[in-house]
């Protein structure tokens, strides 16, 4: 791509800065929408009115069309985050039907006619500072850009996806009328033009399949996108999102899902979008009752997806929770976090389904003889269900019989991090809950799932909630998860009529990162295809046990001046040995109890395997990839954590290399 011409990017500027203003302007206002489908009552509660809030946001791309639209009178559209319209130009939402147009996707893909030539915009806060161009046709001349007369514009077109009868396939769709203020400036696509572009039964729509990473559009940016510095937490991506990735956001929410792909794939990137999507006013399609509620690995998961969600979507219907703090929502005083244990192992009874069967059973006993009625609390109701399953032990199955028996007394329990899912159930199951009942949940890191905690899902949702599963069965770190996705679909009654989707793209991770990474996987499984071709191969680091500290550190200054303004993560299988190895060479926390770490010049995150799921960093440093537990003779905890760099990864180690790695490419210091 050349370079932007500054008289072109001066006028887009300009326009951009009206459209953030009209939106500010429309936010400062709050004007009343048409409330969902399931905003009325939760639980016998009423919800507050739903608001229209757009949240102000910057030009996300542009459209020209080889020819003015016959109800737009215009050859060219921008896209953006919410709709509007100026003397001069108009704005469609990306989630909008008609914005397929600008993803090359979609069941709206020819809605506004030939796509010309397509512009997405580089951000800096609410400015653009940059633009990107890329021909849909195989002209060289003028395009529908270099128009620039005003224009007088009517609202664009949108399309309504048929819904589906009970076999499956489209009906046509019924009228359905726009809230009252925008009636008369909704010009509709004829309803034979709608019949076409149907989704097929099966959740994709019809022709050629979508393009994986060898066919990516608006490369260029992309690949500034991918190397620019990474930030501390996730950023939309709405004008970089490819098309795969925009199918996956944009699946009927009535459909189940997995995506399954490897680490850097843009899982998250989905899961964050798509939330987004299926609240946003814009859609259409099936409505979700209720919020979406986005479950990740862990209270560092939340943190760095909340900007993306926050700028992605109005108001609060969609909840992003960790797994723990679910379990703290129905027991408050439950302290698992502090790590605390009771002399046992983890092992797949405090996990089993089997384990909600006794639960229940409990409960039923205690509603018999009146004895929940007495409780005045979910959380006493909770520990009398406990109680009852520990005492009455010996009328338990014979196999069950010695686990229940070495269950500790109610308040050690709450300390207990492997009981967490199993007193968070006995709540659930007092049926005291008062928390809103999401219509779609959409699950991050998925593998990881273990039957209990599917049951919690399950029973915390509503009875047709949707559901989305994103995650990597490669990077298990668990004996007691899924070993398929399967397998997770049958704990949740979904095993028929859900699509698995195979995602190989690696948009984060640098071939040579990749490959050095994807020798702990059997050999048929290395078939991601990153889009970051160039980049530096791993380094190893080999040092005497007595040198591991001083190489830490050595390789975080290293890595720190290397990509300034950008992220650095030290990893470990546990954080206390790296931070200890910091904190020796003069490195201290930021505040108490942080994991960030400063030596006056760089500062990283030191994390331990579990707590860097899910995240990302521009370089990493992973401690002693010999103290990483294997699960089922897989290394999933130390693949997760090689893949969590983007363009720079040190390996330091005293101990042996595990076999595999000492196979893969890398450039080897000792």
């Amino acid at each position: 791509m050349s370079a932007p011409d500054p008289a072109v990017l001066a006028d887009e500027r300009a326009r951009n800065k009206r459209y953030v203003q009209t939106l500010a302007d429309k936010a400062a206002r709050v004007v009343p929408i048409a409330k969902p489908r399931g905003s009325g009552r939760a639980n016998g509660r009423k919800r507050d009115s739903e608001l229209e809030r757009p949240i102000p946001q910057p030009f996300v791309g542009r459209i020209g069309l080889a020819a003015p639209h016959e109800l737009l009178q215009t050859n060219s559209v921008y896209i953006g985050q919410w709709y509007a319209r100026e003397r001069d130009f108009v704005v469609i939402s990306w989630a909008a039907p008609a914005a397929d147009a600008f993803y090359g996707h979609g069941p709206g893909a020819d809605l506004l006619g030939d796509v010309q030539i397509t512009r997405v915009f580089t951000p800096r806060g609410d400015e653009i500072v940059g633009y990107d161009d890329e021909r849909r046709d195989s002209g060289s001349g003028a395009t529908a850009f270099d128009h620039r007369a005003a224009l007088q514009v009517p609202r664009p077109p949108a399309i309504r996806q048929a819904p589906r009868n009970s076999a499956g396939t489209a009906r046509p769709p019924a009228p359905s009328p726009a809230p009252a203020a925008e009636k008369s400036t909704q010009p509709r696509v004829p309803a034979a033009s709608v019949a076409e572009l149907v989704p097929q039964a099966n959740g994709r729509t019809s022709g050629a399949p979508v393009p994986d990473a060898t066919a990516l559009r608006h490369k260029d940016a992309l690949l500034r996108a991918l190397t620019r510095p990474r930030q501390a937490g996730l950023q939309q991506v709405l004008a970089t999102l490819q098309p795969q990735q925009h199918a996956l956001v944009k699946w009927e929410a009535t459909v189940p899902l997995v995506v399954q792909g490897h680490p850097g794939a843009g899982k998250t990137i989905v899961a964050v979008h798509r939330a987004a999507f299926l609240v946003h006013p814009a859609r259409e399609g099936t409505a979700v009752e209720g919020v979406v509620l986005l479950v990740g690995p862990t209270e560092n998961y939340v943190k760095h997806t909340t900007t993306a969600v926050r700028d992605l979507t109005q108001g609060a219907r969609v909840v992003v929770r960790s797994l723990d703090a679910l379990f703290r929502k129905l027991i408050p005083t439950l302290d698992a976090g502090a790590g605390s244990d009771d002399g046992h192992v983890e092992t797949y009874r405090d996990f089993d389904r089997g384990l909600c069967t006794l639960v229940d059973d409990a409960v039923r006993m205690l509603e018999r003889r009146g004895h929940l009625a007495d409780t005045e609390s979910r959380t006493e109701a909770a520990q009398v269900i406990y109680e009852e399953l520990r005492l009455k032990a010996g009328a338990a199955p014979d196999e069950w019989m010695s686990y229940l028996r070495k269950l500790p007394d109610w308040d050690s329990a709450l300390r207990i991090r492997r009981l967490a899912p199993l007193l968070a159930y006995c709540a659930l199951a007092s049926g005291r809950h008062r928390i809103e009942p999401p219509g779609h949940v959409i699950v991050d890191e998925a593998q990881d799932v273990r039957p209990i905690e599917w049951r919690i899902l399950r029973l915390l949702a509503r009875p047709d909630a949707g559901w989305t599963l994103v995650g990597d069965m490669n990077q298990r770190r668990s004996d007691h998860s899924s070993m398929s996705w399967q397998q997770s679909l049958e704990l949740l009654d979904l095993s028929v009529d859900t699509q698995i989707e195979d995602y190989r793209s690696v948009f984060r991770s640098t071939t040579a990162i990749l490959k050095f990474a994807g020798y702990l996987l059997p050999r048929e499984q290395r078939h991601g295809l990153a889009v970051q071709t160039e980049g530096a191969r791993p380094t190893t680091l080999k040092v005497r046990p007595a040198e591991l500290a001083l190489a830490i550190v050595t390789a975080t200054r290293k890595l720190g001046a290397e990509c300034r303004g950008g992220t650095v993560a030290v990893i470990g299988a546990e954080a206390a040995s790296p931070r200890t190895a910091l904190a020796m060479h003069g490195w201290a926390a930021r505040a108490a109890g942080s994991d960030e770490y400063f030596d006056g010049q760089v500062t990283a995150r030191v994390l331990s395997a579990d707590d860097a799921r899910g995240l990302e960093f521009d370089a990493v440093v992973v401690v002693e990839p010999a103290d990483f537990p294997q699960n089922l003779g897989r290394h999933g905890l130390l693949y997760t954590s090689l893949t969590r760099a983007n363009r720079s990864l040190v390996v330091v180690h005293s101990k042996p290399l595990p076999d595999e790695l000492r196979k893969a490419p890398a450039d080897r210091l000792e």
